[in-house]
């Protein structure tokens, strides 16, 4: 067994340690000190130091972690949102709305009210009940329509306060290390 002398980082006492002590504390400042021993020499470092680093590194590793949980909640939300996607026949793309849906009923319905007054007049006999389709068409579109917009709007608002929750968090996680 060989001791060695090094020296205190707290209060610069010189403390003698045995060459397989890792970890000391100093018998004058009570400092808790790791003991280095290199190739060449052996020294202290204090602990409170390295805790420090240990805790920085923590919150950083924290805020890498809580951006990946951003990226993967957007990347989820862009598979759910073209999911929800409305296409019409010419390829165009939109999200579902209310608005559209409660116009494109009204227009069923005003075609099949249309519809209706049309065979009456001209005395079509029972035809005038194909009218009755196109309404009832038109309403299924309205409420269909309006169900998935609100599920959307549901889903959207649902991603945002989660997003939103997150962004506060790693800003909150960044001003601590700061």
């Amino acid at each position: 067994m060989q001791i060695t002398k090094v020296c205190c980082q707290g209060c610069g006492a010189n403390l003698e340690v045995d060459e397989s002590i890792r970890f000391v504390t100093c018998n004058y400042c009570h400092a808790r000190l790791e003991v280095v021993h290199d190739t060449s020499t052996t020294h202290t470092k204090l602990l409170e130091e390295l805790d420090q680093r240990t805790e920085s590194m923590a919150r950083e590793i924290k805020v890498l972690k809580l951006e990946n949980e951003l990226e993967r909640l957007d990347r989820e939300w862009e598979s759910v949102r073209q999911s929800k996607m409305i296409h019409s026949k010419n390829g165009s793309v939109s999200e579902p709305d209310s608005a559209s849906a409660t116009g494109a009923g009204i227009m069923v319905i005003v075609l099949g009210v249309g519809w209706m007054i049309f065979a009456a007049s001209v005395g079509a006999g029972p035809s005038p009940i194909f009218g009755l389709l196109f309404i009832g068409g038109g309403i299924y579109v309205m409420i269909s329509g309006n169900a998935k917009a609100s599920e959307f709007q549901s889903l959207r608002s649902r991603y945002q306060m989660r997003r939103g929750k997150l962004i506060s968090e790693i800003q909150r996680e960044k001003l601590v290390s700061r």
